[in-house]
């Protein structure tokens, strides 16, 4: 007799990478189905900024670094990245009939990929592990969301 589980997809990814994976069977482990790369999610924050001066001076000629703007440009690249990863995510879940979501992220990537997710696919998200996974082996990804839920 065979029984029909519910199409569910694990997210897991950090600003770099995100691997779309989905359970093979009931018992059975983790098949990674898509994956998509960013590279500018590698890059050093002073590498994201290079048009701009490594100092400012105030009024008496003293130099301060600008160490916000290269904070704010990973962020913003993180969040661009996030979006990608939301908008492929819904439109995959539609096409696929998911019925169950969970996603794994580091808590800032996981906030941004929150905040992109369509109302349809926000509503499938079961589980949230606010931790980087996304570089381990698909046993260790099983292990993780074992232990979590």
């Amino acid at each position: 007799m065979k029984v029909d589980m519910p199409l569910t997809w694990v997210v897991v990814a950090d600003a770099s990478r995100a691997r779309f994976l989905h359970f093979k069977g009931h018992v059975s482990g983790l098949e990674e189905i898509h994956d998509m790369v960013n590279p500018e999610g590698r890059l050093r924050n002073q590498d994201l900024v290079t048009d701009k001066h490594g100092t400012t001076s105030d009024r008496k000629g003293v130099g301060t670094p600008q160490m916000g703007d290269n904070a704010e440009a990973a962020h913003q690249v993180e969040r661009a990245f996030a979006q990608e990863v939301a908008k492929e995510l819904g439109k995959m879940s539609r096409e696929a009939g998911v019925k169950a979501l969970h996603i794994a992220a580091p808590p800032r990537f996981l906030g941004d990929l929150r905040k992109s997710l369509d109302k349809n696919t926000n509503g499938l998200v079961k589980h949230e592990i606010n931790k980087d996974i996304s570089a381990l082996s698909l046993d260790e990804i099983k292990r993780h969301l074992d232990r979590a839920a």
